[in-house]
């Protein structure tokens, strides 16, 4: 039986195949990069702060800021990911290899931009990030079309996971693969797949995490794009600005 999401997982992981070798370069912004990485993981991280803090979304915020976003971790992930595609393509439904291809494709937007950005910084010697700063690089780097699609993948991938999660085969296979994939090397990849389920099955109410990721990260990129000097609402919410 044909699967077209094993099409799309084999373009999005060539995609970031791609991405890893450009890190590996000499030329790889590397300290600007990894500052501009931690910036954004703690606006995240203060953006989501009130789900962070209910029992019943914090695995889920976890896996969305770890997990979907973050370092160059992704490599050896990756790696291990195309090694175990034939035995993933043919015993997982289709309905997961495209949410798959999808989380993949929210990494490679994701690398793209910041790419982007840590080479934008590196050009203008931006060696330290405000909300200024941030907002002049955010906006030299961008594209509203990206960006939007950037935003509208985490709904989609979050509703696939949500059902994903009550798919009694798509458990079972897991389960019965996480003995044999950590002793092939596979461990950080069946452990993503792993928290990636364990956390929207843990969720207290998986359309309202969905909704509010989707609502806040919409609304601060309209304020980016808006020019607004705090686009994320943190001096209106009575927080300072990420330092």
């Amino acid at each position: 039986m044909s699967k077209p999401g094993a099409g799309l997982l084999r373009v999005m992981l060539a995609r970031n195949h791609e991405l890893a070798e450009r890190t590996r370069m000499p030329e790889f912004p590397l300290v600007y990069f990894e500052t501009l990485q931690s910036w954004q993981l703690d606006r995240l991280t203060r953006t989501f702060g009130d789900l962070y803090e209910q029992e019943g979304y914090r695995q889920a915020v976890e896996f969305f800021v770890s997990d979907l976003y973050g370092g160059l971790d992704f490599r050896e992930r990756d790696q291990q990911m195309d090694r175990v595609m034939p035995v993933m393509i043919r015993f997982l439904p289709d309905k997961a290899l495209v949410a798959l291809a999808e989380a993949f494709e929210l990494q490679a937007i994701s690398l793209e931009y910041d790419f982007g950005m840590a080479a934008y910084m590196a050009r203008k010697s931006i060696s330290e990030l405000d909300m200024a700063s941030y907002c002049r690089t955010y906006l030299a780097c961008s594209d509203r079309a990206g960006r939007e699609r950037q935003i509208q993948l985490f709904p989609k991938i979050g509703r696939d996971l949500n059902k994903l999660v009550r798919k009694s085969i798509v458990n079972y296979l897991l389960r019965m693969l996480r003995g044999p994939a950590h002793a092939a090397g596979f461990g950080q990849l069946q452990e993503f797949l792993e928290n990636g389920l364990d956390s929207f099955r843990a969720l207290a109410d998986a359309d309202y995490f969905v909704d509010t990721i989707y609502r806040r990260e919409w609304a601060s990129m309209e304020n980016l794009f808006a020019g607004d000097p705090d686009p994320f609402r943190f001096m209106e919410s009575g927080s300072r600005n990420v330092p």
